[in-house]
């Protein structure tokens, strides 16, 4: 298994019934099944959002492989969103909030560099990750207009790649403070393992400790509203703790979360995921066909298998029906479940 910020994760997501009406269709992996099983289900209520949501064509656009030391910053970008109250996701306003220390992410990456062996390009450690800051706040919608901007994407992109991944969702929990799975969080270990058992007694030091709820060497290995994976594989590659450096910031901070995506996807397209790319012909595709591409690994870690291009197609799908502009799409609500309650917040 590759070293990729995605390995085959497993998440529910939309679909669009009749083109017109959306419903809340769960992908049954055999982690929904089991919360399924529990009563665990989605509701929809009645919800109001004030403001328009951004038009179809989106605000940012692709742009193309080489243009990595001409992106604006941060700051550039804060300047170029498009401010509005349309927030479809009220439950995100705590983390939509949340910018994590600079000093502590930078010193988390930097002891888990990745152009150790080959498999990265130098630029990953020298100039990506330490762009990545999680350093903007606001709704969820300005949230992902300013990472589109700072990393060169389409802004429609992540939005419908969220789509995929949470619904939108950053990290909401039960009031029993476990976290839903497959909204926030995901792709708990099947079995526990001695590097499991390490990595989940790691990540309890961020202030939850998820064994308590899904049993000792078993908790999330991706959390946030673009399932940010934290854990490590020792096969990809030792790193301490068996963690990539991502935790806890991207369950605590939307913008980190987010703009971490945005950094693996333009890192992706650059060219710089050396052990995604051998052997694709790689250097031959346009931009965009680089993006889809990249887009499929974030999911299955791998380039074009046949897990990478449904995910393509479902991400594609989401953007292609603007599932976020439908008025169903803010009335959709985590699950209750028996044993951890309902969301906290959720009306």
């Amino acid at each position: 298994m590759s070293r990729g910020a995605g390995a085959a994760r497993r998440f529910g997501a939309f679909v669009l019934a009749s083109g017109l009406a959306l419903t809340a269709t769960w992908l049954l992996s055999p982690a929904r099944r089991g919360a399924e099983a529990d009563g665990a289900t989605a509701t929809a209520v009645q919800a109001r959002v004030a403001g328009t949501p951004p038009p179809k064509s989106g605000y940012f656009h692709l742009r193309g492989a080489g243009t990595w030391n001409v992106l604006p910053g941060g700051r550039a970008c804060a300047a170029k969103v498009h401010r509005s109250n349309w927030e479809p996701r009220p439950l995100n306003h705590v983390p939509n909030g949340v910018i994590p220390g600079r000093a502590k992410v930078r010193a988390a990456f930097a002891a888990r560099p990745r152009a150790v062996d080959g498999s990265y390009a130098a630029r990953w450690d020298t100039w990506l990750l330490p762009r990545v800051s999680g350093a903007s706040t606001g709704t969820t919608d300005e949230i992902f207009q300013w990472a589109a901007c700072k990393w060169g994407l389409p802004d429609n992109l992540l939005r419908a790649i969220a789509v995929r991944e949470s619904t939108w969702y950053q990290y909401p929990t039960y009031t029993s403070g476990a976290c839903v799975v497959n909204w926030g969080c995901g792709d708990l270990f099947d079995t526990a393992s001695e590097p499991s058992l390490q990595y989940c007694s790691g990540i309890a030091q961020g202030g939850y400790d998820y064994q308590d709820d899904f049993g000792p060497g078993i908790c999330p290995k991706t959390f946030s509203i673009a399932g940010v994976m934290s854990w490590e594989d020792p096969s990809w590659g030792p790193m301490r703790g068996n963690q990539n450096g991502t935790f806890p910031f991207n369950r605590d901070s939307t913008a980190f979360a987010v703009d971490y995506l945005g950094s693996d996807l333009r890192g992706c397209i650059e060219g710089w995921e050396r052990w995604l790319v051998q052997g694709t012909g790689f250097k031959g595709l346009s931009a965009k066909d680089r993006m889809w591409g990249c887009v499929g690994a974030w999911y299955a870690g791998e380039w074009h298998s046949a897990a990478a291009d449904g995910y393509i197609a479902r991400v594609r799908r989401a953007w292609r029906d603007h599932v976020w502009r439908k008025p169903v799409f803010a009335t959709i609500r985590p699950p209750c479940a028996s044993a951890g309650g309902c969301v906290s917040g959720a009306g």
